[in-house]
Formats: C-alpha cells, sequence, structure tokens
C-alpha cells in the first residue's frame, strides 16, 4: 500500500460506529491527516461496544491512525472550532441522520461556502430521498433491506451474519467515492459532494445476483452462486471445516477430481457437464462430503 498517497489531505470526520470512520480509516491508512470529532461526554458509542470499556477492539480498529477531538457541535464554541478546522480541510466526512448536519450548520452548502475544495461526504441508512430517508438503520437493516441476507442464509431458518458486511461495504463506497472527488478536483479545483448510504452499496454489493434476475426472472437464494460456482463446504473426518472453489474453468473441476482421486465422477451421467452438475449439486455435494469424511484436513 502507498501509505504517503494522501500525505498532503487533511480530513475532518464527525462520523460514529462502522461507516464514516471506515472510510476515513481508509484515507488515514494513505496518509490522509484524519481529526475525528466526538462528542462529549463519551465520544463515539463504539468505544463501548466490547469487550472493553471506553476503548473497544471494534473503535481501535475503525479509528486508527486518526487524531481525536472532543467538541460539543451543539455548543457556538463546539461549532466554531470545528468550522475552523473544516475550513482548511479537504474533507468531511459525516454519517448523521438527515437533516442534523444541517441543523448543527455543517450541511453541504454551509460548508461550501467556507470552502469552495471540499469534498463533503455524506453516509445515511436509506439515503436522503424516499420513504425511509428520514429513518436511522444499523449494519442488519442494510443486509436485509439490501437483498444481501437472502443469498446468505436460509430464509426457512434465517440468521443475522457474524460481519458487519453492509457497514463495510458502504465505507469502502465511501471511500471509493471520495477519491474520486479528490482526483475531479485536481482537474476542476472544486470540490463535490460524495453520497452513499447502507442501501445503496448493499445493493451495488450484490448487482451481480440482480443482474441475473433481470435476465432469468429467477429470485436467487443463497445456493444460486454456489452452485454456479462449483463450491463446497464439508468437515472432514477430524471435524476440521475446508471448502472447495473450482468456478467455471473445466480444467480446474478435471485437477480437483484428480487431486481427491474421485475421476469416476467425471463419468457419472449426473456430473459430466458442468451444467449437470449445477442441476445435481445436492447429489454431487453428497458424494463428495462422503469422501472428505473419511479424511483428515491434512491428508486432503
Amino acid at each position: 500500500m502507498v501509505t504517503s498517497a494522501l500525505s498532503d489531505i487533511t480530513v475532518i470526520e464527525c462520523s460514529t460506529f462502522v461507516t464514516g470512520p471506515y472510510a476515513a480509516a481508509l484515507l488515514a491508512d494513505l496518509g490522509a491527516r484524519v481529526i475525528k470529532i466526538e462528542s462529549p461526554p463519551d465520544g463515539d458509542p463504539y468505544r463501548y461496544f466490547a469487550p472493553d470499556p471506553f476503548f473497544s477492539p471494534n473503535f481501535a480498529h475503525l479509528n486508527r491512525n486518526k487524531e481525536s477531538l472532543v467538541l460539543d457541535l451543539k455548543s457556538e464554541k463546539g461549532k466554531e472550532i470545528c468550522v475552523g478546522l473544516i475550513k482548511k480541510a479537504d474533507v468531511f466526512v459525516e454519517n448523521f441522520r438527515p437533516g442534523t448536519a444541517e441543523r448543527l450548520g455543517l450541511g453541504y452548502e454551509a460548508l461550501r461556502a467556507i470552502n469552495r475544495g471540499l469534498v463533503y461526504c455524506s453516509i445515511t441508512a436509506f439515503g436522503k430521498s424516499g420513504p425511509y430517508a428520514d429513518k436511522p438503520g444499523f449494519d442488519t437493516l442494510g443486509q436485509a433491506m439490501g437483498g444481501l441476507l437472502s443469498v446468505l442464509t436460509d430464509l426457512d431458518e434465517p440468521k443475522v451474519m457474524g460481519i458487519a458486511l453492509s457497514d463495510y461495504t458502504t465505507g469502502l463506497s465511501a471511500g471509493y467515492g471520495i477519491l474520486g472527488a479528490l482526483l475531479a478536483r485536481q482537474k476542476t479545483g472544486q470540490g463535490s459532494k460524495v453520497e452513499t448510504s447502507l442501501l445503496q452499496a448493499t445493493l451495488s454489493s450484490i448487482g451481480e445476483t440482480a443482474a441475473g434476475y433481470l435476465r432469468t426472472g429467477q429470485i436467487p437464494d443463497r445456493l444460486a452462486r454456489v452452485k454456479n460456482a462449483h463450491a463446497f463446504a464439508f468437515l472432514a473426518k477430524d471435524k476440521l471445516p475446508l471448502v472447495v472453489h473450482c468456478s467455471v474453468p473445466e480444467k480446474f473441476w478435471n485437477a480437483f477430481l484428480k487431486a481427491v482421486n474421485r475421476t469416476d465422477l467425471a463419468e457419472d451421467q449426473r456430473f459430466k457437464t458442468r451444467d449437470s452438475r449445477r442441476k445435481n449439486y445436492a447429489a454431487l455435494e453428497k458424494e463428495l462430503a462422503g469422501t472428505f469424511a473419511t479424511r483428515t484436513r491434512a491428508s486432503g
């Protein structure tokens, strides 16, 4: 990674939890100076996520390489200091609910008036328009409403995922947009507004799934991509998990069969072609599960 790429960039971050902090952390990783504004008395609620009070590992990870400044943005003095920092900054990141930044005097138009080169990044749960615009939302809602959970869990026995996929996807999307806006500023001399949301970023992350639905009319489930990718997960004899992913090229499938001494499956009519393997995925999975159940993971 080029850790000095943004060494001349200053970022003011007024965000909490994951989306905004992750976007700003990515910029800090590239050398930007990031000043994180936290509200008194407790600061970012993610400090207390788990298991350590005040400085959780989650918070530490998402706020690496940053400076932290406590300001009461509802006070005139706090707002004055924050605006003074933004006047000289290159990037402003916020993930307030829609309307909050404007009420605090930190909306796009207000800040653009004092800093024409500012890249203003606004992150919300569901976007700035539509019936859910003024509603708050966390990662799991983004995964569900964005369709991601529908292809990650069995809808007959739904479960929440163990990682904040929508949060991180949104933060990554925001960071990507900020970099694009900074590049555009080099050409125009003008800053711009970057917007994303949990819903938008999550929908973007399953774009190929949506494209498949638009092409075929079939609603995808958690096995749709798995079947196409010839991907499997098994337990070995020693009860350790292992995964297989053969993808599209036939040579990978044939090499896999040879590696596990199951070349007989290449002659089985149910599994002779990629399409037949997809249609008979459950039967193929059962065959391979039986094979791996007789071997330790190390033996393959």
